[in-house]
């Protein structure tokens, strides 16, 4: 397949995925501030930093906004000039699909056009307007429904592979910065001194990931490390930090062509790296050394490794000299 739409089947699948997290994380912080006490800053401010939008929203807004829970609301789900917010996730969504229509399965397409139309032609807006969870309910549900369409209807060849690695490579990073964000705040803690404010923030956690369930199953209690262990390192749960680099990792393998001594994938070695450093690494190694800067770590190398696989596959360098050299002496040797 040609760069340009394996490039736009990466972001395609990348986009959705930043529509479901954010929508995620609004509906639990608007359900949060209904249950417990905290100031405004502490409430709404978190979101921003997961997005990566804190800046830019107070370069716009100013630094007070960040206490107006409705107009961190609004810029991240509306506002035009924020690059992650919902509507320009949908919307970039919908343009990388449009140009690569022919790859797309007729009800990938029905479904992302359906969705935009819904999201940008009012539809949406009223019912956020009157009815903020279901609104976000509604966004969460069309994308689990997207990726489901994704699956079933598409042939599992290399435009599928890259899809799934955009989503696989955002995901993780949204779960690791969720819980830096909050782990930076909180620390680390045991069961016997959680106050009721930090119990209810891992809750919190846990619903923004759709973890509730699959940790309470676990039968651990609701504390700092024992959060942060399972959506770090709990391999069979699809949005730990370690399912999806180990998953990314497999479809990475999937896209790559045969192994050749005289080409280096930067990408496959950084990737390769991070799941070895995971897979070795346990919630004590992690807390020794500092969960912060290990969090820090982990969301700089996913950085790195989409910038990679931007440089590997979507963006190559032309072949020197050297490469051709090497290409003609593997030649000759055969």
């Amino acid at each position: 397949m040609i760069s340009r739409v394996a490039e736009s089947c990466f972001w395609l699948q990348r986009y959705m995925e930043r529509v479901d997290s954010t929508a995620r994380m609004l509906e639990v912080n608007l359900m949060f501030v209904l249950d417990v006490q905290v100031t405004a800053q502490e409430t709404w401010r978190p979101l921003l930093v997961v997005a990566g939008e804190a800046p830019r929203f107070e370069e716009i807004h100013g630094a007070a906004a960040v206490e107006d829970g409705e107009r961190v609301q609004e810029y991240l789900t509306w506002e035009r000039r924020n690059p992650s917010s919902v509507l320009n996730s949908v919307y970039w969504a919908r343009e990388n699909g449009r140009t690569i229509r022919e790859t797309l399965s007729q009800e990938m397409w029905k479904s992302l056009n359906t969705f935009w139309h819904w999201l940008s032609g009012g539809q949406g807006r009223k019912v956020y307007d009157r009815e903020r969870a279901e609104f976000y309910s509604q966004l969460k549900e069309t994308s689990q429904t997207f990726r489901g369409i994704c699956h079933d209807t598409m042939l599992h060849e290399d435009p599928f592979d890259f899809m799934r690695l955009g989503m696989l490579i955002e995901r993780a990073g949204q779960t690791a910065r969720l819980l830096d964000v909050k782990h930076h705040k909180f620390g680390p803690t045991s069961s016997t001194v959680e106050s009721a404010e930090e119990y209810a923030q891992w809750l919190a956690i846990l619903r923004s990931c759709s973890a509730t369930e699959p940790f309470l199953k676990r039968g651990r209690p609701a504390n700092g490390v024992e959060v942060a262990e399972f959506l770090l390192f709990e391999k069979p749960f699809p949005r730990s930090v370690l399912h999806c680099v180990d998953r990314a990792w497999n479809f990475l393998r999937r896209i790559l062509p045969p192994a050749r001594p005289d080409v280096r994938y930067e990408s496959r070695a950084l990737l390769e790296g991070l799941l070895k450093r995971l897979s070795s690494a346990s919630i004590d190694t992690v807390l020794a050394a500092g969960i912060h800067d290990e969090l820090t770590g982990i969301i700089d190398t996913l950085a790195r490794i989409g910038d990679a696989i931007h440089e590997d596959f979507f963006d190559p360098a032309v072949p020197g000299p050297e490469w051709q050299d090497a290409a003609e002496a593997t030649e000759v040797s055969q």
